[in-house]
């Protein structure tokens, strides 16, 4: 240091090996790229360049419809993708957005159909409406003529009377059965299965209602198709022989019906039983309906007791 100042604390010059001799030896040349430069060090050296960005800020107007706010479909999507934007609605305006559910009718077509006195196509839509439905079960004890007085709705609703006029013979006498559809169930005249069936059938006021009745059996053995059925229903025709009263499946009928708050409509059947075989005077056949409705009226009561006035049968109700 003491070579570069006078005695007088004058500044002489620098040395020969100062740092800005250095500077000034450096060649431009050292900045070019040369054509054996590796491919790593010449990107190195762009990358370098793009950093330097000597000019300002720009002051252009960017219209509105150059300015991008949202990035672009490909970028979201990738190459591979292909998107279709369509500015114009091809829906027709008659069309709805959203459309209707559409209820949709399946016809069945079976042969052999006996002729009904009323419409299949009006049964079909009284369907449709819940209100105008009505579940019916037919209960009671064996023989006491649930399947008899199915057969005598079938003959209000069927045209049948011409296939039963085709039989001979003893089948002449028989009974028709129409629900009776099993081998067992016609070669031992007992029914063993609930078997359902819809009718169109006219109330008091002439108004029609769809039906759907569930012939029930009578023996003690098939209980549970009584049971299984009468949680179908909204409401239970108890059918009872006016000579054998009430027997132990008619009181197992009121129970499940009672209990379950199930209407109950009472009817005496085979009447003709009271003159061809009992032979009563009419004040007798009087007193013997009587005592048949009091039976059920005293099942009704021993089942819930306090509350049997509710479900009470009389025929003045």
């Amino acid at each position: 240091m003491d070579d570069l100042y006078d005695e007088f604390g004058n500044f002489i010059g620098e040395p020969e090996d100062s740092d800005i001799e250095q500077e000034q030896d450096v060649d431009a040349n050292d900045y070019l790229y040369d054509q054996d430069e590796p491919d790593e060090v010449a990107a190195a050296h762009d990358q370098q360049l793009m950093e330097v960005d000597d000019e300002g800020p720009s002051n252009a107007v960017v219209l509105h419809e150059d300015k991008q706010y949202y990035p672009t479909a490909q970028q979201v999507y990738g190459q591979n993708v292909e998107t279709m934007v369509q500015e114009e609605d091809t829906q027709a305006l008659s069309q709805p957005i959203i459309a209707p559910i559409v209820q949709k009718k399946f016809t069945v077509e079976e042969a052999d159909l006996p002729p009904v006195f009323f419409s299949r196509d009006f049964m079909t839509d009284l369907m449709n409406f819940p209100d105008q439905i009505r579940n019916v079960a037919l209960a009671g004890h064996l023989h006491h003529g649930k399947t008899a007085f199915m057969d005598m709705l079938v003959m209000q609703t069927h045209n049948i009377q011409e296939k039963l006029d085709q039989r001979k013979g003893r089948d002449r006498e028989e009974q028709l059965r129409y629900t009776d559809t099993h081998i067992l169930e016609r070669e031992r005249g007992v029914s063993i299965k609930t078997s359902p069936m819809s009718l169109v059938l006219p109330a008091t006021k002439g108004k029609s209602h769809l039906i759907n009745m569930l012939d029930t059996p009578g023996h003690v053995n098939f209980a549970d198709e009584v049971a299984a059925s009468l949680r179908l229903v909204d409401g239970v025709v108890l059918i009872v022989d006016v000579v054998e009263g009430v027997q132990v499946q008619t009181e197992m009928v009121i129970k499940h019906a009672v209990l379950n708050h199930l209407p109950l409509v009472l009817v005496i059947n085979k009447m003709d039983r009271l003159i061809l075989e009992l032979k009563l005077p009419p004040a007798d056949a009087y007193f013997k309906l009587k005592h048949v409705v009091e039976e059920v009226n005293t099942v009704i009561e021993n089942t819930i007791p306090g509350q049997g006035e509710k479900y009470r049968v009389s025929p003045e109700k």
